[in-house]
């Protein structure tokens, strides 16, 4: 039992199992950012269902326009790094909301780097294996540029 301590709110009981689903959906966005930055579109594909609906920066459609979009932005940049930062999850059943940052560094091949802070707001469905994500919507942040140094 937790000791109350007086101008806080008593924080919610976790179960086990609520510990393993928002473990389980957060590697799937680690899954995801671990596959962009290592080109693997293959391993992409494997954290939505295959009629995922997606919404930001590189398609509106299907997670299938936007990995053929994302396989054309792959071409900009020499390399990519997705930091997946704070995450927000609300489970029921088998289906779950997250709302999670991301930064995203995209080199580019004359040594510029741009930075980009989205946030996905996901919906997942557990499945035979596991937590897929069936929607994404992408709000973009902000982003900064670095210009490459003269020299």
């Amino acid at each position: 039992m937790r000791a109350e301590r007086p101008g806080f709110a008593r924080e919610p009981e976790v179960t086990d199992d609520q510990i393993d689903d928002r473990t389980a959906i957060r590697e799937v966005l680690l899954r995801y950012a671990r596959g962009v930055d290592a080109r693997d579109l293959a391993l992409v594909a494997t954290c939505f269902t295959p009629d995922a609906a997606y919404r930001g920066a590189l398609a509106e459609g299907t997670i299938g326009d936007a990995i053929t979009a994302l396989r054309a932005a792959m071409e900009r940049y020499t390399a990519t790094r997705h930091a997946i930062g704070g995450q927000s999850v609300e489970i029921d059943g088998d289906t779950a909301s997250s709302h999670t940052d991301c930064t995203a560094k995209h080199w580019l091949a004359d040594g510029g780097c741009r930075t980009v802070g989205v946030r996905y707001h996901d919906h997942l469905v557990r499945g035979p294996t596991g937590w897929l994500i069936a929607r994404r919507d992408v709000d973009t942040l902000w982003t900064s540029s670095e210009e490459p140094e003269d020299g």
